[in-house]
């Protein structure tokens, strides 16, 4: 079953990241948890209004203080991850055909790795080989 479409603020995944990771306390229980927002790096009003949205969402869940993350929220959080890994990969993709002209074995070097037919050494390897 495929995962619903969630379009996120910046913020409101790093929240849903750091949730995944550890619940917060909750940033309206006072200035002690506010301290350990800020302590993650956090902003506490960012915070609060994004754990208002994705409790709203049901990506987290604000109970007994805290503010964790829902397993629908940790799905969501993996699947952003893994989709900004295909854009960096296509990215590269792009890089790799854009060189090849002048870098054909760097280019197949790249390919073979990023298609995992060959190990970051073994493609170090074949493009100084081959120099």
């Amino acid at each position: 079953m495929p995962l619903p479409h969630f379009v996120l603020t910046d913020s409101q995944l790093r929240l849903l990241a750091e949730l995944v990771l550890q619940p917060l306390p909750d940033p309206a229980t006072g200035e002690e948890a506010e301290m350990v927002i800020l302590a993650r790096e956090l902003d506490v009003s960012d915070v609060l209004s994004d754990a208002r949205e994705l409790a709203f969402l049901g990506l987290a869940v604000r109970e007994n203080g805290a503010v964790a993350a829902t397993d629908l929220g940790a799905a969501v959080h993996y699947q952003a991850l893994h989709e900004a890994a295909e854009s960096r990969l296509s990215d590269v993709v792009r890089l790799v055909a854009a060189v090849e002209d002048d870098q054909p074995r760097l280019a197949r070097a790249v390919r073979h790795l990023a298609q995992g037919h060959v190990s970051l050494d073994q493609a170090l390897a074949s493009v100084d080989m081959e120099t």
